[in-house]
């Protein structure tokens, strides 16, 4: 996949994506982990946290790990299956401003993988 990203448009994105990252810059844990599939994979930060259990401790664990504002600043959709958006954090976290890939694989509603990388 290209690196040409367009600008952020909810409309065009996946609802389940959509829902993911809503409820994750509202702080809704429950409902962001209630976004996977229960066989689902999350890779972030080097790291692979693999079913519901494993997702719901790295959600909660990274979202108050540091304070951050998140803005939606682009997207790539290849197909409805496999959205990328990309955020950028601004924080109290080391470097204090990144800019990251969420990379979804969807099977229907669900999300079944997400990688988070720069």
């Amino acid at each position: 996949m290209t690196d040409i990203f367009t600008a952020y448009d909810p409309e065009t994105v996946p609802s389940p994506a959509v829902a993911y990252l809503d409820a994750r810059d509202e702080n809704r844990h429950a409902d962001a982990a209630a976004m996977f599939a229960p066989d689902a994979t999350v890779i972030d930060d080097g790291k692979t946290y693999e079913g519901i259990d494993a997702i719901t401790t790295w959600i909660e664990r990274s979202s108050t790990e540091y304070a951050y504002t998140s803005t939606r600043i682009g997207q790539q959709i290849a197909d409805e299956t496999h959205p990328v958006v990309r955020v950028r954090l601004d924080g109290n976290f080391p470097g204090g401003t990144v800019t990251l890939r969420y990379e979804f694989d969807l099977r229907g509603e669900s999300i079944s993988r997400l990688v988070i990388d720069v």
